[in-house]
């Protein structure tokens, strides 16, 4: 049985893991510092985001959720800013339960409209986006990175 809930500051390390292993599977590599100064302001407050998690008898997955606002959307936004279930977990409804725990939480904090960002190249992921409502825009994601 999988249990989904928040996230508390005692699940930084378990968090810590598996945002290693995302850095790994998305090419983007990052130190510990850098990956825990971005997780560590989500455990301490949800003024900026929440994590959620799963588990069995250990954290096997996670998604982060972080607040913005805007015009277009008529309010609060929420950005799926990264979601994972472990390699060996995948496969079994965990990825659907924990997203539909995202949604569920996004609609309780007042959220208008939900964005995230999936790889053209990942069509498992874009499929489950998919048959839970998410639907492809066009803009185009850009970044200027500091």
């Amino acid at each position: 049985m999988v249990n989904i809930r928040e996230a508390v500051v005692d699940d930084e390390q378990a968090i810590l893991a598996l945002l290693r292993i995302y850095c790994e599977e998305a090419g983007t590599p990052h130190s510990d510092e850098h990956l825990l100064a971005g997780l560590r302001p989500l455990l301490s407050t949800n003024s900026h985001g929440v994590v959620l998690v799963a588990e069995k008898e250990e954290i096997i997955g996670y998604s982060i959720l972080t607040w913005g606002w805007g015009i277009e959307s008529g309010g609060q936004e929420a950005l799926v800013d990264e979601m994972l279930i472990e390699p060996a977990e995948r496969g079994n409804g965990i990825g659907q339960k924990l997203m539909q725990a995202s949604i569920d939480r996004a609609k309780k904090q007042g959220v208008k409209v939900i964005f995230l960002e999936t790889e053209r190249d990942n069509p498992r992921s874009r499929k489950l986006y998919e048959k839970l409502g998410f639907a492809e825009e066009s803009s185009i994601w850009m970044s200027y990175r500091f």
